[in-house]
C-alpha cells in the first residue's frame, strides 16, 4: 500500500469528494503506478480516504491510499508531485504491508480559521459549557444538533481561530460549527478554513495519522 499526504486548497478545494478521487486516480495513471483493481463486472482502482472535507474548506492533510506494490517512498512522492495538479500536491508519502484502515482510525481533525476581524475570547465559553447546540441543514432539513462532545479544543490568536473537532463516525461538519460561531461575532466562510492534521487515538491521546503508518 501506499499512503500519501496531500493538500486540497486553491480552486481544488470546491471539488466534490468524488471528482477529488477521480483526480487522484488520475495522478496514479500518469505516474504509472502499478494500483491493483477490484475484481467483478466493473472492476475499479483500488484506492481509499479518510472522512471528505464540505465543499470549499481547504487542507493541508488529507489521506490518499492506493493498494499497489511496496515502492522507494521518495521517488513515489516525486513523481506523484510530477503529475499531481499544484492543489493536490503531496508532503508526505508512505509505503505499508498491509491497508492502515486510516478511515476507521481517525477519530479528530484540527483546523485553522482565518476570520474576517478579531476573534473575541468569548468563542472560548463554548469549552465551559455542558451542551452546544447548532442548527445545520442534513437530506433538505434544519436539524438541531448537541455537539458539545464533538469539540475537543478552541484557542484563538487575533483573527485565526484552532480548533480541533470530532471526524469519522462521530464527525462534526467544520463549515456548519463555524457558521454557528456567528453568535460570538466570528466571521469566516467555508474556503477561511484549513484543516491541518487527522488525527488517530492512541493510549488516550491524539497521534497525527502518518505516525500510525
Amino acid at each position: 500500500m501506499i499512503v500519501f499526504r496531500h493538500r486540497k486548497s486553491g480552486d481544488a478545494s470546491f471539488l466534490s469528494h468524488i471528482d477529488a478521487m477521480r483526480v487522484l486516480q488520475r495522478t496514479m495513471r500518469r505516474m504509472k503506478a502499478e494500483v491493483r483493481y477490484s475484481a467483478g463486472f466493473v472492476p475499479h482502482m483500488l484506492t481509499y480516504t479518510t472522512t471528505p472535507l464540505p465543499l470549499g474548506v481547504q487542507s493541508v492533510a488529507e489521506y490518499f491510499v492506493a493498494d499497489s506494490p511496496l515502492g522507494n517512498e521518495e521517488e513515489l512522492l516525486e513523481r506523484f508531485n510530477a503529475c499531481a495538479p499544484f492543489g493536490m500536491m503531496a508532503d508526505f508519502c508512505r509505503v505499508t504491508q498491509g491497508n492502515p484502515n486510516l478511515a476507521a482510525k481517525v477519530v479528530a481533525s484540527s483546523y485553522e480559521v482565518k476570520a474576517e476581524e478579531r476573534i473575541s475570547d468569548e468563542v472560548l465559553q463554548i469549552l465551559d459549557m455542558t451542551e452546544y447546540r447548532m442548527r445545520r441543514m442534513k437530506k433538505g432539513q434544519e436539524i438541531d444538533e448537541e455537539v458539545r462532545n464533538r469539540i475537543f479544543s478552541l484557542a484563538t490568536d487575533g483573527d485565526t481561530l484552532f480548533m480541533t473537532l470530532a471526524t469519522g463516525n462521530e464527525n462534526l461538519r467544520v463549515d456548519s460549527f463555524v457558521e454557528s460561531l456567528s453568535r460570538f461575532g466570528v466571521k469566516a466562510s467555508a474556503n477561511d478554513i484549513v484543516r491541518t492534521e487527522q488525527f488517530a487515538s492512541l493510549d488516550g491521546k491524539f497521534v497525527a495519522a502518518k505516525e500510525i503508518l
